[in-house]
């Protein structure tokens, strides 16, 4: 089995539980890391850009607090920033600049750089607390790589005391497994007009359902090669920084966005692990009222709890899920737990992780520096890999092969241009909620419901400023959670962050912001996240970009509003000296009258300060072909051979963290799969 060629299926098997197999041609070592954006070309600005730039960083953040003022090294940090973002952003970011520069000229009757510093600061402060919130987003887009470059500067994170990164791991072992490994851009011969491939599974996609499913299936005796358009990042590329990670491993750079009533962030993976490798380790299994939903609204009658139930077990084994140690909560874990027992809450605690040798360095969603959490790339794909899959890296698949109604493999684009194909048994899709049903839909699907029913989990955060020490660089950023407000759809759980990713969250600018930010070591960031009952869709944007649509509803407003009222009350409780909900009009909560206004208000979408993850239910589940893209064992209604096991499989909002139920599915489906075609 191996690249140059084809293979049908996986021979010399060697048992469950390891060993090598399949494998009559050992591949070339895959390449050493590499800077992925060696060769781009700086940022490019002009003179009066430039002095827009400096002009913004000196009234975001002015000197005398204790760190750095913004200026002129604020700019050449920001033109680093943005090396290795695209052209469009790029682009978008010089316009507004331009935004800010003429911004004042209707009210001032100058632009903003010939304003003194102090009204420019008033005026960007103001802004910040503008009655439209299309307004305040258009200033958080300019303000938020502003404040990325400007704190990323080790002598910053030093002068609070915290550390800038991690050391790079330099000498990494090379397990056996990495000849299986295949780098997109070592593939292919120039003459050739395409490499012709040929397994009896595909795999599209390494994240929770694609990695879990390849294991199962090569665990099975099926010959596998799954298919991922990222890299295979492993430690020795990351050091840490969320500027440089956020590039190199999330989708679009970081810059996906849901548009709608609101502009929401949404943050998904593009690696080797997928979103597994950058999510904070959090493992919950799904409720059991939303299973019973799913067998009462969607057929799924095979879905409850005791038949999950096994699956759990085995995911939970191979990502040796426990509870946090409480030794590695940090000053977060410690004033929230604090604050909920004088509240007089009774579910809360340390979560389940899949990080059984964490040490609490605090980057979770930025690559683990030690590879303790067992995300996919150190977990379930390795084992694929011993069990004799192949995986292909930088490799965009750009459509399935269907013939007669039947899934006959796939076609696409390596990294190096050159085209490839592959002829396949099955197909199995994994490629993300946001990718898949754009996937499917360029391979001639039509079903009403491919890219609708988007849920996001729309999420928030709370600050505190305590006058004890709390070191949010220190600790698992998601060790705690309150489940109190569960059955309401309200999950609190902690969401600690770095200084440079803690100064893009404070929406101030000025005087009061650099002031909070110069006792980063006393802030507490607590989040939360709400079983969403909005619904978006997904559908191809320029470039085949995936442009996400999703109108919060006032539902989801006010269940943001209870727990953003609730995590006020819980750190008041904890002795916070001062605390920070970020919602618009409500900027610092001061008396227990403040908060009693906020909690009587009507919030509008948009009040409260929006991110989400989870993305999840675009090609979802169901036994009636009428209300759902997939049946019940993952197999598109419209094409055989064709399955679905990502997130983009899930009927509904879970309320909870996915990646197990993700997981859990992928392993049942691909238990399917193999007894269809005939594996062990």
């Amino acid at each position: 089995m191996d690249l140059s060629g084809s293979f049908s299926r996986a021979s010399d098997l060697s048992g469950d539980e390891g060993g090598l197999r399949g494998t009559d041609v050992e591949l070339p070592a895959p390449v050493a890391p590499r800077d992925p954006f060696a060769g781009q070309r700086e940022w490019s600005l002009g003179e009066r850009e430039e002095r827009i730039v400096v002009a913004l960083a000196e009234a975001v953040a002015p000197a005398g607090h204790g760190l750095p003022g913004g200026g002129t090294a604020t700019l050449e940090r920001l033109r680093k920033f943005m090396r290795g973002n695209s052209v469009d952003f790029q682009v978008a970011y010089r316009a507004l600049l331009w935004m800010v520069e003429l911004s004042t000229v209707p009210t001032k009757g100058r632009p903003f750089t010939r304003l003194p510093r102090e009204e420019r600061e008033r005026f960007l402060d103001a802004w910040t607390d503008a009655e439209s919130q299309a307004s305040r987003q258009a200033l958080r887009a300019a303000l938020t790589p502003l404040k990325y470059a400007h704190f990323d500067d080790a002598t910053m994170f030093e002068q609070v005391g915290c550390r800038y990164q991690t050391e790079r791991l330099e000498h990494e072992e090379r397990p056996r497994w990495l000849s299986q490994v295949t780098d997109g851009r070592e593939l292919g011969d120039a003459s050739a007009p395409e490499h012709e491939l040929e397994a009896e599974v595909v795999v599209i996609g390494t994240g929770a359902g694609g990695a879990a499913a390849a294991y199962e299936l090569a665990r099975r005796g099926h010959a596998v090669l799954m298919l991922e358009e990222g890299d295979y990042h492993r430690r020795g590329a990351f050091n840490g920084r969320a500027p440089d990670m956020t590039k190199l491993l999330y989708r679009e750079r970081g810059v996906t966005i849901a548009w709608g009533n609101v502009g929401i962030p949404v943050w998904t993976g593009r690696m080797v692990g997928g979103t597994t490798a950058i999510n904070s380790g959090t493992c919950y299994r799904t409720p059991g009222h939303v299973l019973a939903d799913w067998q009462s609204s969607f057929g799924l009658t095979d879905l409850g709890e005791s038949s999950l139930a096994p699956y759990y077990e085995r995911v939970e084994a191979m990502l040796q899920v426990t509870a946090a140690e409480r030794e590695l909560l940090g000053g977060v874990g410690r004033v929230v737990e604090r604050g909920a027992r004088r509240l007089g809450l009774l579910h809360h605690g340390p979560l389940r992780r899949n990080a059984p040798d964490c040490d609490g360095q605090g980057i979770c969603a930025f690559g683990c520096p030690t590879g303790a959490k067992r995300s996919t790339d150190v977990s379930y794909v390795p084992a694929a890999l011993e069990r004799g899959a192949q995986l292909l890296t930088a490799a965009k698949v750009d459509k399935v092969v269907i013939e007669a109604g039947v899934a006959r493999g796939v076609v696409g684009t390596l990294r190096n241009g050159r085209r490839f194909s592959v002829k396949a048994t099955a197909v199995v899709v994994a490629g993300g909620t946001f990718m898949t049903p754009l996937l499917l839909r360029a391979s001639g699907l039509r079903s009403k419901w491919l890219g609708k029913n988007l849920s996001i989990h729309p999420a928030t955060k709370v600050i505190a400023l305590f006058d004890e020490p709390i070191d949010m660089s220190r600790g698992i950023p998601q060790g705690y959670a309150i489940e109190d407000l569960a059955a309401d759809g309200i999950m609190l759980e902690g969401g600690s962050t770095p200084l440079d990713v803690t100064a893009v969250a404070v929406p101030w600018v000025g005087t009061r912001f650099m002031e909070v930010m110069a006792k980063y070591k006393q802030l507490a960031t607590f989040g939360m996240m709400i079983k969403d009952t909005a619904r978006g869709s997904v559908r191809r944007g320029p470039g085949g970009k995936p442009l996400i649509a999703y109108d919060t509803n006032r539902e989801d407003v006010a269940r943001m509003q209870r727990g953003v009222v609730k995590l006020v009350e819980l750190f008041q409780a904890a002795d916070a000296r001062r605390v920070f909900p970020f919602v618009a009009g409500a900027h610092e909560i001061t008396s227990r009258a403040k908060l009693e206004a906020l909690r009587a208000r009507r919030l509008r979408p948009g009040d409260v300060e929006t991110t989400a993850f989870h993305p999840l239910g675009t090609c979802r589940l169901g036994a009636d072909p009428r209300e759902s893209v997939i049946g019940p064992d993952h197999e598109a209604h419209e094409v055989q051979n064709l399955y679905v096991m990502d997130g983009s499989a899930i009927p509904s909002s879970l309320g909870v963290n996915p990646q197990l139920t993700i997981m859990a599915l992928a392993l049942r489906a691909s238990e399917r799969l193999s007894e269809r075609l005939g594996g062990g």
